[in-house]
């Protein structure tokens, strides 16, 4: 499991160091294989708003931007992209001239077909990063509320430690950021700060029975299964805060419905998965074991084959995910 040493710090109080914290915590029998920073501290790379884009006079893939980088610059920059995924008012990262990259790249002014570029804007790879599903192929695209020229370092959270433990099977009580937290606090002697969960069950309407029906085919396997409708959301990136998360934890972020899941399974250890209604068929969620040799597309895109030990929720066609490992691609919940 992989721990963030900040997230961590929110839920503990820590006097110690990521590799102090990392020997207490093996030697008290929850062994750290590694420690590492989780990025570079990448200076000279700064948060920017692109405030005009045309095309380039002498290039037809090429545009030409004025980038406004709030304190890092007296005047926007011109820069020189052939990225189709921006636009006026994308908020993204820009290499300053003098910046080097992750890679060991050094950006300078250079002309490009007549046009001097200062600067380049960065996509996900070229930060080191995995890109978001948005970001696939072009560059990286920042919420509409990021501040201006901030380092990206800062404002992605690439200022942490990441602690790699090797669990064991009866340490299933450390499968989550407040299991290891609880740990720590035993070790230390420091108050555990639990996540501030509002009630707000009363308010959510009653599940609507004819909207769909779940079936619980395997009570050993699964003796509860709960679901809860949510209508009117709108998909989109999650928080930068939420993806710097995940991103430590080893996880691609990839829009605010599917993230909230997976963090909530990494702060808390309660797997969660979102299914888009629309792709259900049949109006029921059956929770079954799977038939030998059924086969099942996971969303990262692997077609697998199941046997007959594993636990699937499936409707009335066949199976949408395998319980608390992936769900299918088969009802992914997309922006579209």
């Amino acid at each position: 499991m992989k721990v963030s040493y900040n997230w961590l710090k929110e839920l503990v109080p820590l006097e110690c160091s990521p590799a102090q914290l990392a020997e207490r915590l093996t030697m008290a029998g929850l062994e750290v294989d590694n420690v590492y920073r989780l990025g570079e501290d990448m200076p000279g790379i700064v948060t920017g708003e692109i405030v005009s884009l045309e095309k380039h006079p002498e290039a037809d893939n090429l545009y030409v931007a004025r980038v406004e980088v709030g304190e890092a610059a007296p005047a926007p920059l011109q820069v020189v992209t052939g990225a189709k995924n921006v636009k006026v008012g994308s908020r993204i990262p820009l290499a300053l001239p003098g910046a080097v990259l992750p890679g060991g790249r050094e950006i300078r002014e250079v002309d490009l077909k007549g046009i001097v570029s200062r600067g380049m804007m960065c996509s996900a790879e070229e930060l080191g990063l995995e890109p978001s599903p948005a970001d696939e192929g072009g560059i990286m695209l920042l919420p509409s509320d990021t501040p201006l020229g901030k380092s990206i370092a800062e404002v992605l959270g690439l200022d942490d430690y990441v602690l790699e433990l090797d669990l064991t099977p009866n340490r299933g009580d450390c499968l989550s950021m407040v299991g290891v937290a609880r740990e720590v606090a035993a070790l230390t002697g420091a108050r555990l700060r639990l996540p501030d969960i509002p009630e707000r069950a009363s308010s959510l309407p009653a599940f609507p029975e004819e909207e769909i029906k779940v079936t619980v085919a395997d009570p050993d396997l699964c003796p509860r299964y709960t679901m809860r409708l949510l209508t009117d959301i709108k998909i989109g990136p999650s928080p930068l805060w939420m993806q710097q998360r995940l991103r430590a934890a080893g996880m691609r972020p990839i829009n605010n419905m599917v993230d909230v899941t997976n963090y909530v399974m990494l702060e808390l250890g309660q797997p969660l998965h979102a299914f888009d209604r629309d792709l259900i068929r049949g109006g029921e969620i059956i929770v079954r074991r799977a038939v030998p040799g059924e086969k099942i597309v996971t969303l990262d895109g692997q077609e697998r084959t199941l046997t007959g030990e594993m636990l699937v929720i499936a409707d009335p066609v066949g199976a949408v995910g395998i319980a608390g490992v992936m769900g299918g691609a088969n009802s992914e919940i997309t922006a579209g």
